[in-house]
């Protein structure tokens, strides 16, 4: 195989429908990383949330949390990377959404000893209940929020309709200009919940390929060793830049229109199929 770091996204990925990781997926990965591939998990979430993946893959070397924003060791929970929000704009963000609803923060848990900062509790959506009781997530409530509680933050954000959350990363764009990196994109739910979008700010320039970007140097791995699959908008630039990029097909259709191929859904058990096409060297 002509790449030596493969990142792959979680959700709507390596995930089957049903949040597993299948049988097929796991024994792909073994393959890769049988021949010498550094296998990056690549995820918007926190450490905490990816912790039961991290342990059904085996996975001993460093993992792109929270976006991008934060690069960690799983064995250790050391934090290697962090690209933190200045603490008065984490300030300011929240304060500008807390009129609008629930306000999540994930911090760093090394410095922390928490996974989220939350405001407005009591207007969390179910989804958002359901997914911190999934994930067993350690929490903080902000009432209100002082600059002594965002030294940490590396995203925040809301959870809500679609057209909602659009509103939201509109007025952000306005007010803080190219100060930020935000994004919204249809959030994991439970089944039979109204569908629901999720608001994340970053610092401008976090993404996926920012973290591995840092991932890859410190490993001196040349960036045009890495190849890269996804499904949703918070993969659109690992997609782009990684010198092979390989969209799922139930991937939104930005990501599949970037792509440089297009493998089996993650109900199909696409991520097997994309490793094996690699491992042949016909992608």
């Amino acid at each position: 195989m002509k790449y030596r770091m493969l990142a792959i996204d979680l959700d709507g990925t390596l995930l089957n429908p049903q949040s597993h990781v299948s049988p097929e997926n796991l024994a792909a990965v073994r393959r890769a990383q049988d021949a010498g591939v550094l296998v990056v998990l690549c995820t918007g979430r926190g450490l905490q949330e990816s912790r039961h993946i991290i342990d059904e893959v085996d996975c001993d070397c460093p993992v792109v949390l929270a976006g991008g924003a934060q690069v960690s060791d799983p064995a250790t929970g050391k934090t290697l990377h962090r690209a933190a929000i200045q603490p008065r704009t984490a300030l300011d963000i929240m304060n500008r959404l807390a009129p609008h609803g629930a306000v999540l923060s994930l911090v760093d848990p090394e410095p922390t000893g928490c996974d989220y900062l939350i405001i407005n509790p009591d207007d969390m959506t179910d989804n958002t209940r359901w997914w911190l009781d999934r994930i067993d997530a350690t929490t903080r409530v902000l009432a209100p929020p002082t600059m002594d509680h965002v030294q940490h933050v590396v995203r925040t954000g809301m959870v809500g309709p679609a057209a909602e959350m659009a509103a939201r990363q509109a007025d952000l764009q306005q007010h803080f200009g190219d100060a930020l990196f935000t994004q919204h994109f249809g959030g994991v739910q439970e089944a039979d919940t109204p569908a629901i979008h999720v608001l994340e700010v970053f610092n401008q320039g976090v993404n996926k390929w920012s973290g591995l970007q840092w991932l890859a140097d410190d490993h001196d791995i040349p960036l045009n060793s890495i190849a890269a699959i996804g499904d949703n908008i918070n993969d659109l630039a690992m997609i782009q830049h990684a010198a092979c990029g390989i969209a799922m097909a139930n991937a939104v259709d930005p990501i599949q229109a970037l792509a440089d191929h297009v493998t089996e859904s993650n109900a199909a058990n696409g991520v097997a199929d994309a490793i094996d096409q690699l491992l042949c060297g016909a992608w």
